[in-house]
């Protein structure tokens, strides 16, 4: 038997026990998610209640220099998460509350490759139901987690008896320091987010990187021409993208970030103490940045005196969203 409404104390407390850190809840009318409600219908097109929560991860692992340690924790708390929700779905169902999950992360609808490829923005959600605000580096900042977190959606066909609303004041602190560390420029103090530099370097191994090993493979007449453009090493990584799980190359912003109450008060009270902890090793880690030919991310990266430029192909052949 289906309910008309639910509490919204009861589904946090079925979150919390389930594993999630913070939740909260939103309804499907909100002036402020116009633009995904029909993504949230193509999903689940009873939803009358959205449910956004979050898992944390753990700080040191996302700011190891050893950045397979990071990817490792942040795939883990993704796996969390898509573990949590189906645990709170089964369990509103059997209080007679139907619902859908949506995927914290990959698998996405590629047929709209390279336009929008997902339907919810857990972004959005999550700002829209109270857990935290944007910063600057384009992650939702917890007041206690800061950027250190994954995020997810649940689409639920019953009303809540209360919401949640966005939260008055930001957990940023405008330290910049994520513009400051970013390999490429894409985050920037004032110009928008330029999600081509981001993608092209921190997600590498991604779509974008894949069609650029595939056409590198295609083209090259000979194993010395297909080298000019993924040396061995790259090579190999992509295979561990491909056997294991993809291998972010960057990921800094949301390792110096020191938003949040588990961090923020150490920051300030030694900011040198932490840019020699936590900033410079990533700023001096030497390591390739994967850049677009006459692009302003290719001479950011150039002043980066530990960085290693590598020119790649542009694949895409629309424009991204």
């Amino acid at each position: 038997m289906n309910r008309n409404v639910i509490s919204s104390n009861e589904v946090k407390n079925i979150c919390l026990e389930a594993g999630a850190d913070a939740v909260g809840l939103v309804e499907i009318e909100r002036k402020a998610i116009d633009a995904e409600r029909a993504g949230i219908q193509r999903v689940y097109s009873k939803t009358k209640s959205i449910i956004s929560f979050m898992r944390a991860a753990n700080r040191e692992n996302v700011r190891s220099q050893a950045r397979y340690v990071a990817n490792d924790e942040l795939h883990r708390t993704g796996d969390e998460v898509t573990e949590i929700s189906r645990r709170v779905i089964r369990q509103l169902n059997r209080l007679g509350v139907r619902g859908a999950y949506v995927n914290e992360s990959w698998p996405m609808d590629m047929n709209r490759w390279p336009g929008k490829l997902w339907d919810v923005g857990h972004k959005t959600m999550a700002v829209e139901a109270g857990l935290g605000h944007m910063g600057l580096n384009r992650l939702v900042l917890h007041p206690i987690y800061g950027a250190c977190v994954s995020l997810n959606t649940l689409l639920i066909d019953t009303e809540a008896d209360e919401y949640d609303q966005a939260l008055e004041k930001s957990p940023c602190i405008d330290c910049k320091l994520c513009a400051a560390i970013c390999p490429t420029g894409a985050i920037s103090i004032n110009k928008p987010f330029d999600a081509m530099a981001c993608m092209t370097h921190c997600y590498r191994e991604n779509m974008v990187g894949f069609q650029d090993w595939i056409d590198a493979m295609i083209s090259s007449n000979s194993l010395d021409e297909y080298l000019k453009r993924f040396r061995q090493d790259e090579t190999g990584s992509m295979w561990q993208s491909l056997a294991f799980k993809i291998q972010w190359k960057c990921g800094y912003c949301m390792a110096v970030c020191p938003a949040g109450n588990e961090v923020v008060d150490y920051f300030m009270k030694d900011r040198k103490g932490y840019l020699q902890e936590v900033f410079n090793p990533l700023k001096e880690r030497k390591e390739p940045v994967y850049v677009l030919q006459g692009s302003q991310a290719e001479k950011t990266a150039a002043k980066h005196s530990a960085k290693e430029v590598r020119i790649v192909k542009s694949v895409i052949k629309r424009p991204l969203p």
